[in-house]
Formats: C-alpha cells, sequence, structure tokens
C-alpha cells in the first residue's frame, strides 16, 4: 500500500475495534481523533463535534479521513477548510462493517443490524430498551418498543472479525426475546475501511473534498446509492 503523506483520521468512536484492525492490517500509523458515538442521537451535535475536530487539525495534515456514514445527514454542511476530506459514500455506517452499499442492501430495510461497538455507543436500540423500561415499566415498555422496532423482521448480529460474537449475539438475544424478533449472525469486512485507508479514492466509492469546498445535501443523495464496490481486501 502507497502511503498519503499528511494524513490523519477523524472517526467514530462506533468504529474503533474495526478501524483499529484495519490500521494494524495495514501498517498505517495515522493520528486518530474519535468522536463520541453518542452523539449520533443528534445530528446536529455530530456535525459541529466533527467540524470542530477538523478546525483543529494542523495544516500540515493535508488530508484528513472521515470515518463516517452520513449519519441522518450529520454531515451535510461540513466544510474542508484548509485540508483535503475523504469520508466513504454510505448513507450510514453499516456499509463500512459489511463491505459496500451493495452488500448492505442485500439485506433490505427490515434488518437491524449490530456490533459491539454499536452496543456500547449509548444510542442503540439496546440501550434506548432500558431507559424505556425504566421510564414505563415492563408492560408498557414493551409495547413502545413493539411499536418502535416491530418493522423489523430480524436483527443481524456483524461479525467483523475483532470482537467476542458469542457475547454480542447473547446480548441481542436477550434484548430481541420479548419483542418475538428473531437474531442472526451475518459475516462482515473490514475492506471498505482498508479502500479508505489505501487511498486512491474511487469515486463511486468516496467523496473527496478539495480545501475550500462544503459536503452537500446531493453529496448525501449519491451516497444512498448503491455501489458495486471492490475496493482493497483486508
Amino acid at each position: 500500500m502507497e502511503k498519503e503523506h499528511g494524513v490523519c483520521i477523524v472517526a467514530c468512536e462506533t468504529l474503533k475495534q474495526e478501524l483499529l484492525a484495519a490500521m494494524e492490517k495495514c501498517g498505517c500509523d495515522y493520528p486518530v481523533t474519535w468522536i463520541d458515538a453518542g452523539k449520533h442521537t443528534w445530528p446536529d451535535k455530530l456535525r459541529v463535534s466533527v467540524q470542530e475536530a477538523i478546525d483543529g487539525i494542523p495544516p500540515s495534515l493535508e488530508t484528513v479521513l472521515l470515518l463516517f456514514g452520513f449519519c441522518g445527514n450529520a454531515m451535510v454542511g461540513i466544510e474542508a477548510r484548509d485540508h483535503r476530506l475523504v469520508m466513504p459514500k454510505a448513507a450510514d455506517c453499516i456499509p463500512l462493517f459489511i463491505g459496500s452499499r451493495k452488500e448492505r442492501d442485500v439485506y433490505g430495510t427490515r434488518t437491524y443490524f449490530f456490533t459491539e461497538g454499536y452496543l456500547n455507543s449509548g444510542g442503540s436500540a439496546v440501550t434506548d430498551a432500558s431507559k424505556i423500561y425504566e421510564r414505563y415499566g415492563e408492560e408498557d415498555g414493551l409495547y413502545i418498543l413493539k411499536k418502535m422496532l416491530g418493522h423489523y423482521q430480524d436483527f443481524a448480529v456483524v461479525d467483523t472479525g475483532v470482537f467476542d460474537v458469542g457475547a454480542a449475539r447473547a446480548r441481542v438475544e436477550n434484548f430481541a426475546e420479548p419483542l418475538g424478533i428473531p437474531v442472526k449472525l451475518i459475516p462482515g469486512s473490514l475492506r471498505f475501511i482498508g479502500a479508505l485507508l489505501a487511498g486512491g479514492w474511487r469515486g463511486d466509492s468516496f467523496l473527496v473534498l478539495e480545501p475550500g469546498g462544503k459536503i452537500s445535501f446531493e453529496d448525501s443523495l449519491e451516497a444512498g446509492k448503491s455501489q458495486d464496490f471492490s475496493g482493497a481486501a483486508v
């Protein structure tokens, strides 16, 4: 892999285990600024946090890799300032766990995805459920959760190869059982993350924003389209 000079990463903590594994595999030692995963609950706050992180990066680090999906349009309005920004064209982070947008689309819109990072993020459905049960009690809480999640046909634990999938699956099954929603284990892949680290970013899979640019709503629409991604294997 030919490394880029003056590169750093701004990444969501939800992807921390996967990014560190991919960096080790690729031999990367780029500095990383981690953004609190709980900010996903509030896209406006997430946008502010990401922009503040970018603004704090010295000019010597010319290229900033953003390890996020568009996440409820949280990335729309982000400005490159004096840097070049590169981020995956992905509506959310799921393609980054699975390997591509095309592979994510195989599961349709009625599958809810989990990784250990997501379970520990503070903004997962499991965390929300605990708060709902605490506030409304078991019976009313379960009714609310069924209304919120009843359109999902299954829950999927994505095995990215970097955490104990048995333990993660047990946590999801404990949450899913009273909802009557089955849990399955599906394979993940770090190749999308690996391609972000590798450079040579393909326009159909990555948004490359030059200094002075700004991420637009049109960019988010493009990110929602399926891609036949064939990036570097990791």
